[in-house]
């Protein structure tokens, strides 16, 4: 019986949560890069006011893609310097930058340079930023689950 009030007690917050203005507003802290990004090393890039942005893996990046397969562009990625592999059936890059508070930006990529900062598929600011085991649950419950019980941001 307990793990059953405990289940429903973590329902009603989730939900409580992702209808929150703590929730729908989370945006007012992300930031965008700012110019274009320049590789530094591996995963790693810098944008002009020095902030370093980590591209994220495609299975870290599910979320942000396109429902179906797009189009070959012809200069996919034009304010990202070093080599990129355009994928059509994951074009959208996902970048994060950890803040020290222990959350993150967000920005999406698509394959024209432009931020996607609208709709369902948007960058968000993460209050939990993805790194490692506690780091990860952190996301998924102040970010992901939330995200599902409600996606329209202010």
């Amino acid at each position: 019986m307990t793990i059953i009030i405990l289940i429903f007690v973590l329902i009603v917050a989730l939900w409580a949560v992702g209808r929150s203005d703590w929730h729908l507003n989370r945006n007012k802290h992300n930031k965008l890069p700012k110019g274009g990004l320049q590789y530094l090393s591996g995963d790693l890039y810098k944008d002009d006011s020095e902030l370093i942005w980590k591209r994220q893996p495609h299975i870290k990046n599910k979320f942000h893609q396109p429902d179906g397969e797009v189009a070959m562009v012809d200069n996919p990625y034009p304010n990202i310097s070093g080599t990129l592999t355009f994928d059509p059936k994951n074009p959208n890059l996902k970048f994060l930058c950890e803040t020290a508070s222990g959350g993150s930006y967000e920005v999406i990529v698509q394959p024209d340079g432009k931020y996607l900062i609208e709709g369902l598929k948007q960058g968000t600011y993460n209050y939990g930023h993805p790194s490692g085991f506690f780091g990860s649950m952190k996301h998924v419950f102040l970010d992901v689950v939330p995200h599902f019980i409600n996606s329209k941001y202010k």
